[in-house]
C-alpha cells in the first residue's frame, strides 16, 4: 500500500490487475489485494506499479551453500553475537572451516552471515533462487 498522500498502487498477476488508492479501498479491492499477496506467497511472479514505475517481483527463496559455492576467504559472523572469523576451508563432507572449528552449511545458513568486503556489508550465507510456481 502507499504510505502517504493520495498515491496509487497497481498490481498485476498474469493478465489481471488491481488498482488501490490509499485509504479508499473497498471490500472487493481488499479481497483482490489479498489474492495478489497470496500469489506472491505462492511463488508466482507479481508486477507492481507505484508512481508510474512498474517493477516485476518474483518470489525468491534461499538455500544453504554447496561446497563449491562457499566463499573461501570471506568473513563470517554469528548473527547476534558479532564474533567474526575468516572461512578457510571446506571439508570433503561439506563442513565449513573457520580457525579450527567446523560447521555444517545448514548451521551457517541459519545462524551466520558473511561479508566479501571486509565487514562493510553483510549477506546471508546461502544462495538466492527464484521460486518455481
Amino acid at each position: 500500500m502507499a504510505t502517504g498522500g493520495n498515491q496509487t498502487w497497481v498490481s498485476k498477476v498474469g493478465k489481471q490487475s488491481i488498482q488501490m488508492e490509499r485509504n479508499e479501498m473497498t471490500r472487493e479491492q481488499t479481497i483482490e489485494a489479498i489474492r495478489v499477496m497470496q500469489a506472491y506467497v505462492d511463488g508466482k511472479e507479481v508486477e507492481c506499479k507505484y508512481l508510474d514505475v512498474w517493477a516485476r517481483i518474483a518470489a525468491k527463496t534461499m538455500r544453504p551453500w554447496t561446497a563449491d559455492e562457499v566463499p573461501l576467504g570471506a568473513w563470517l559472523r554469528h548473527i547476534g553475537q558479532g564474533r567474526k572469523a575468516i572461512i578457510i576451508d571446506v571439508t570433503f563432507d561439506q563442513q565449513i572451516g573457520i580457525h579450527g572449528s567446523y560447521f555444517s552449511p545448514q548451521f551457517v545458513f541459519a545462524y551466520c552471515e558473511h561479508s566479501l568486503d571486509g565487514g562493510k556489508t553483510w549477506l546471508p550465507c546461502g544462495v538466492e533462487e527464484e521460486s518455481k510456481p
